[in-house]
């Protein structure tokens, strides 16, 4: 096993890799759920803006449709849940629908064991959060990692399905796996993530 990481290189780890991630999935979530709640009312998805604001030259990119911002933040953290899943010790057996421990590691992979703390099971990774969930959470996290499988890491003929619930779920779950087995177990303050409830209407 590689030597532990010394504190300053666990801060920048943090902060330049798992805090954008965990912002990330929390917009994903967010946006999931805005766009369940179009489709169970058969209204066509919202528009978008995006605004680019500072010091220098803002930026104005309008849109017709939501997609070419919803996209890639949802994507993006389908692949997140993919890393994040490995980095607990763990991966996706889709034959069996199995959440279950990695083979071993990669001589450049960066995991949990680094922090100094044990890889994750199962249980440990899906215990709390299962009981919050309408589905089975690991039911949810096979699909979404098959899902980033087939259609983001390669070019397949495969195409399989993926439902905006099972991305909001997983979503959620990355967030609590790393604030309970990553940041409490450290003894570390869990991060503000932003957007919070608090600023979603």
């Amino acid at each position: 096993m590689k030597r532990e990481l010394s504190d300053s290189e666990q801060d920048r780890v943090i902060v330049n890799s798992i805090d954008l991630m965990l912002h990330n999935f929390s917009l994903a979530w967010h946006v999931s759920d805005l766009l369940i709640e179009y489709a169970c009312t058969a209204l066509p998805p919202p528009q978008a803006t995006v605004c680019l604001l500072g010091e220098g030259r803002s930026v104005e990119i309008p849109g017709k449709n939501c997609g070419f911002v919803t996209t890639p933040v949802i994507q993006m953290a389908i692949l997140d849940c993919r890393k994040s899943l490995e980095f607990f010790g763990l991966t996706c057996e889709a034959k069996t629908g199995s959440v279950i421990p990695i083979d071993k590691r990669r001589k450049d992979d960066l995991g949990i064991e680094h922090f100094g703390l044990p890889w994750a099971t199962k249980t440990q990774l899906i215990g709390q959060s299962s009981a919050m969930m309408p589905v089975p959470l690991e039911m949810q996290l096979v699909k979404v990692y098959h899902w980033s499988n087939k259609q983001l890491a390669h070019f397949t003929l495969s195409e399989p399905e993926i439902k905006l619930d099972a991305i909001r779920d997983v979503c959620k779950a990355m967030i609590d796996a790393f604030q309970r087995l990553l940041f409490d177990a450290l003894r570390r303050p869990r991060p503000r993530i932003q957007p919070g409830n608090s600023q979603i209407p």
